[in-house]
């Protein structure tokens, strides 16, 4: 007995047994609502259409059940019934089983079945071989058109980003993204900056039914071309026509004319100086003095070295790890890099890192190491804004000195003044003693003693106007320095020792401590 029969004698004995279940009708006809949602979540698009198809199908098998004239019900062979998507680029098929000793439907049937309904084109054949294996109640699909293919547009293939900003300085520091590339675009003269397709004729679509469906015509390409590129290998790629960093301006690849290192840089004897921006694809070693007057990128890392940027900002993609007293980094701008160990730094705007070690930094604005590790560790920092990272300090102890919200070196000036004024009053004081005492001789000061008085007199006069420019380099401090400022040091966890200077409040902190925002109030220096 075929699956097909056994489940037509199934359902026949179904009908014969008196029980509270469901009638054989209602079973089998909920078997098809169940085919209907199984492809409507597989093809959604067709939904509407299969609770037609699902309507048909069992108006269709309630007919099949109808009685004879004489009472009987005479034997139904199976059927084959089909529906079309509204584009018509599906056909699916349903099977009704036989009744009553019918016969079953062979392939060839359904296929002639299918012929007969128009549906010509695109027959899954070994689908259909399956599914005629798995049963009845099935809703398949059975027939699946193609769609036109277009005629290829003519294709631009970029090579490179479209990067419309050459300057490496961001906005919000938190931008910054140590494990991606720079986002300078270093090129070579004769580099290949886009690959140029012709636009080419398309094939025209089928749906099921045999009838075809014209493709659209293709177009032709604009090819992005900018100053210092051309087009070149017979019109099918843009090119670079000169070194330098690429960049996108009103929809088209330019190319900046720039000086490019691709290895490391680490023999060069004097200063390379360089007009503009500067781009090494290695790392920077060995002492050399690099002077740019445009942004710099280091593609590697930095040791002992001297890089300065006149105009821009410095990014060195794997860190510095220099050595104290000869690795310099300094950028009008901003200084970008992951680590900053043992190296002296000066920034225009801010820095941005991830640690920072056993370094000096001097930053007119932000010192910001709030991503990665966050950590800074055995360092002097002088920040004329504030001072952010996720960590201060380790487990093995060090001391580190902050000083924040102020100009830069404006405490250390401050400190400075007040120890020299400290000097310099006890020294005219004595030197007015000796005066006086040499004035009380009157007509009975020798030669000798009244050269030394005309000494001592010229030194009081200079440590005078000594003590007189301190008290206003003082009182010009002072104006600063007693100005409110917003100047913080916020960090997620702080290891002693630190010393914290605001303006002319200082504190030095021995104890660990969490979420803190150091800043000052009611003049004193608050930790929260």
């Amino acid at each position: 007995m075929s699956i097909f029969d056994y489940f037509a004698s199934k359902a026949a004995d179904e009908q014969d047994r008196k029980s509270a279940s469901p009638s054989p009708n209602k079973k089998l006809l909920s078997e098809l609502d169940a085919a209907g949602e199984e492809v409507k979540a597989q093809y959604p698009n067709d939904s509407k259409l299969m609770d037609d198809f699902v309507k048909i199908l069992k108006k269709a098998y309630k007919l099949r059940s109808k009685k004879a004239p004489d009472g009987t019900l005479p034997p139904t062979q199976a059927e084959a019934h089909f529906f079309l998507s509204n584009d018509r680029m599906r056909a699916y098929a349903c099977l009704l089983p036989p009744e009553n000793g019918g016969e079953g439907i062979s392939l060839e049937e359904f296929l002639e079945s299918m012929h007969y309904e128009g549906i010509c084109y695109g027959i899954l054949q070994e689908e259909i071989r399956q599914e005629l294996g798995r049963g009845y109640f099935r809703i398949f699909p059975v027939a699946r058109g193609e769609f036109p293919k277009a005629g290829e547009d003519g294709k631009v293939t970029e090579l490179f980003q479209r990067r419309k900003n050459m300057h490496l300085e961001v906005q919000d520091e938190s931008q910054v993204d140590f494990s991606q590339d720079v986002q300078l675009q270093p090129i070579r003269k004769g580099a290949v900056i886009c690959l140029i397709r012709p636009s080419r004729a398309g094939a025209d679509g089928m749906d099921v039914t045999g009838k075809t469906l014209p493709c659209p015509p293709g177009i032709s390409v604009h090819i992005p071309q900018g100053e210092n590129t051309a087009i070149t290998r017979g019109g099918q790629a843009l090119t670079a026509s000169a070194d330098g960093i690429l960049y996108i301006e009103d929809d088209q690849f330019c190319i900046h004319a720039q000086k490019i290192i691709d290895g490391d840089l680490d023999q060069f004897q004097g200063m390379l100086q360089i007009s503009g921006n500067l781009y090494i694809g290695g790392n920077v070693d060995g002492e050399v003095d690099i002077e740019a007057s445009g942004d710099i990128v280091i593609n590697g890392k930095v040791g002992q070295a001297r890089v300065r940027s006149l105009n821009g900002t410095i990014r060195v993609q794997q860190g510095v790890y220099g050595t104290e007293g000869k690795t310099f980094i300094s950028a009008a701008r901003q200084v970008q890099s992951p680590v900053l160990e043992g190296a002296e730094v000066h920034a225009g705007i801010s820095v941005i890192t991830e640690v920072i070690s056993n370094s000096t930094i001097y930053c007119h604005g932000i010192v910001y190491a709030m991503t990665g590790r966050g950590m800074i560790t055995s360092s002097l920092i002088q920040a004329e804004t504030s001072i952010l990272c996720r960590r201060i300090g380790n487990l093995a102890g060090g001391r580190s000195r902050f000083s924040v919200g102020y100009p830069l070196h404006s405490a250390e000036s401050w400190k400075r003044v007040k120890s020299e004024l400290a000097e310099v009053e006890p020294t005219i004081k004595k030197l007015w003693a000796a005066i006086t005492d040499l004035k009380k001789k009157g007509n009975r000061i020798s030669d000798t003693e009244k050269s030394v008085l005309d000494q001592l007199m010229e030194q009081r006069n200079l440590y005078i106007e000594r003590r007189d420019a301190l008290t206003a380099e003082m009182k010009s401090l002072n104006k600063v320095l007693d100005k409110r400022t917003n100047g913080k040091i916020q960090c997620g966890q702080l290891f002693p020792v630190l010393e914290v200077q605001i303006g002319r409040l200082s504190e030095e902190i021995t104890e660990a401590h969490e979420n803190c925002n150091i800043h000052v109030g009611d003049n004193q220096i608050i930790f929260r």
